[in-house]
């Protein structure tokens, strides 16, 4: 099936290349929130600092800290951090409240931003960019000479200066200074390595809240909760096996082949963790170190939506057989004037049974009808397609997938009169199901110049034998404009076994897009780029996919699951509408968009 289609839209570029981001541990705050660091939109920097609560400098510098954390810049993200073995999670938390820290505190139970790091004081402030270069470490300001020695004024602003500097992109002035304050007493670990003592409450109960928790609780899709103590403890060994294996976290693009938000992988060090505290055998741990209860938002993660649709109906789902792909056209009557959409949230009916799901639009009204004349509910289409050339896309659903708003300033283009196609996939569970999907779908609040469209990369001759192995396809498009990235989505079904996509610019510079290496049908992701960036005309985007085919019989090329596919989307905008036009004709002619998605025709006089 096709995880995005194009849609048309009028789109301005963003130029520049990423860099190559530091992949920081994602840690909770005191509040036990996850927060992804190194990750806000067009960040320019990363503050970190280290804490005492029992420090009397730190707690003497909380309205210093407040007023540099209140006035900064959006590009820059401002940490406490409270390290080391001699504070508990609930000292951190409590200094944070009683010294009302206005910016995030984050307990680095494990020590491994301080391994990264490596303070020598609290409070010690380190400023890097995204990328994990150090652009300045040391003191806050030149207030105290020495503890218990403070100056009568401040004449320097260390912390503060050197920020203003990052974001005018000028140098330092000064990029190292003597941090004054309380020394870090912890040693410090090796990076890479588990702490000296593991139990759950300080070190793994925040490893599975942060990158777990978002599908394994309650009302979610994974099929058991590890939100408590005896969640994680009853299952530990099965847990280590599939983190050792990579299977889980559900995270298949490969480490430094693109760089994505939201990466739901594990660090060496946090793997090394949950291996230590299952062979100490599980210990519980200080309740000091307890996370506060989890907050989830009740219903939509995304808050309430602008507009809910549902399937008309519930279909049912036999108790067997094979997979079914079923297609489900919605009405918007309340759509009365184009809109621009930057996010859809798909929440299945019944999660035992849909496998994934698509959005599409529909302007010509041909779904509806399609829709009408099938006495069940939606309608089944050619080779599992959708049976005409939809106008557009909104997004889709898959296991693992986690709802996120379009980078600020784009959106994905809604026109009035349009219907909603839903796509969706089902797997028989062994008993009769039914299911009524819904999507809640989220509008632009302010004006926005990039819409988003697709290009796809594709082959389609595929014809892997029976009993093959190492069966590979390649593909490439060549820019007919400049174009910007956004997305990426590669997708095959079962036979599946590896993709790469990468571009190759006219200079000969090779830029890695995605690549995952243990292909899952059943844990596919589409994966945004920490910061959108521009390939110019004339790049070729090359992809190659790999197959194995275990059965007796050939598997030829299809939309369904029997069937195989070797399919790469990005979601990109273009510098102006004539541009787009050129990249949407250039892909109709070049990536047989309207044969793929039309039905053959039908023999005269049948």
């Amino acid at each position: 099936m096709r995880p995005i289609a194009l849609f048309a839209a009028l789109a301005l570029a963003m130029p520049t290349f990423a860099a190559e981001p530091m992949h920081f541990p994602r840690l909770l705050d005191t509040s036990g929130q996850p927060r992804s660091l190194g990750e806000k939109p067009k960040a320019q920097a990363v503050v970190f600092v280290f804490l005492g609560p029992e420090c009397p400098l730190c707690q003497r510098y909380a309205p210093t800290l407040n007023t540099i954390a209140e006035g900064l810049p959006k590009g820059v993200e401002f940490y406490g951090v409270v390290s080391g073995s001699s504070s508990t999670r609930a000292e951190a938390a409590k200094y944070a409240a009683e010294y009302k820290l206005s910016f995030p505190v984050l307990f680095d139970g494990g020590s491994e931003l301080a391994s990264l790091l490596k303070p020598t004081h609290v409070p010690e402030a380190f400023v890097l960019k995204p990328t994990g270069e150090q652009l300045y470490r040391g003191r806050i300001d030149d207030w105290y000479e020495a503890p218990g020695k403070p100056k009568a004024t401040v004449q320097s602003h260390d912390l503060k200066d050197a920020i203003a500097a990052i974001v005018a992109a000028k140098p330092v002035p000064n990029p190292v200074t003597k941090p004054i304050g309380c020394h870090f007493e912890d040693e410090i670990s090796k990076p890479g390595e588990a702490p000296a003592k593991v139990n759950y409450n300080r070190h793994i109960a925040a490893i599975l809240r942060a990158q777990c928790a978002d599908c394994h609780r309650p009302g979610e899709v994974a099929p058991f909760s590890l939100l408590t103590f005896k969640d994680a403890s009853k299952r530990g060994q099965q847990l280590l096996d599939v983190i050792e294996s990579g299977a889980m976290p559900p995270w298949k693009a490969e480490r430094n082949y693109g760089h994505f938000l939201g990466e739901r992988r594990l660090t060496v060090a946090e793997k090394a963790t949950y291996a230590k505290w299952v062979k100490l055998g599980m210990p519980e741990g200080d309740p000091a170190d307890a996370l506060p209860p989890a907050k989830y938002p009740e219903g939509w993660q995304l808050g309430k939506p602008d507009l809910v649709i549902k399937m008309p109906e519930a279909f049912a789902i036999p108790a067997g057989g094979p997979d079914i792909v079923r297609n489900f056209a919605i009405p918007l009557p309340t759509i009365t004037e184009d809109r621009m959409v930057t996010c859809i949230e798909i929440r299945p009916g019944n999660r035992k049974v849909v496998h994934h799901a698509i959005c599409y639009l529909d302007n010509s009204g041909k779904a509806r009808k399609r829709d009408a004349a099938d006495s069940a509910p939606g309608y089944e289409a050619y080779k599992g397609g959708l049976g005409f050339l939809p106008s557009g896309a909104l997004g889709g659903f898959a296991p693992g997938n986690v709802p996120r708003h379009v980078p600020e300033g784009m959106g994905r283009f809604l026109q009035k009169g349009s219907d909603a196609v839903l796509q969706l996939h089902y797997h028989p569970s062994g008993k009769e199901e039914k299911d009524q999907t819904e999507v809640g779908i989220y509008f632009a609040k302010k004006p926005v110049a990039n819409m988003l469209f697709g290009v796809t990369v594709e082959n389609w001759e595929i014809d892997i034998p029976a009993g093959a192995k190492g069966y590979q396809r390649k593909s490439e498009y060549t820019l007919p404009v400049d174009v910007t990235f956004v997305l990426v989505a590669p997708h095959t079904h079962r036979l599946g076994t590896e993709m790469k996509c990468w571009a190759e610019l006219p200079n000969g510079e090779k830029r890695p897009m995605v690549h995952v290496k243990k292909w899952d049908f059943n844990q596919q992701d589409s994966y945004f780029y920490r910061e959108p960036f521009t390939l110019p005309k004339g790049t070729k985007l090359k992809m190659e996919s790999w197959f194995d085919n275990p059965g007796k019989d050939r598997v030829v090329y299809g939309e369904r699951t029997e069937n195989e596919m070797s399919l790469c989307i990005f979601e990109v905008h273009a510098k102006s509408l004539p541009d787009l036009f050129t990249v949407l004709t250039d892909q109709i002619k070049t990536q047989k968009i309207i044969e793929r998605f039309s039905e053959p025709a039908k023999p005269k006089g049948k």
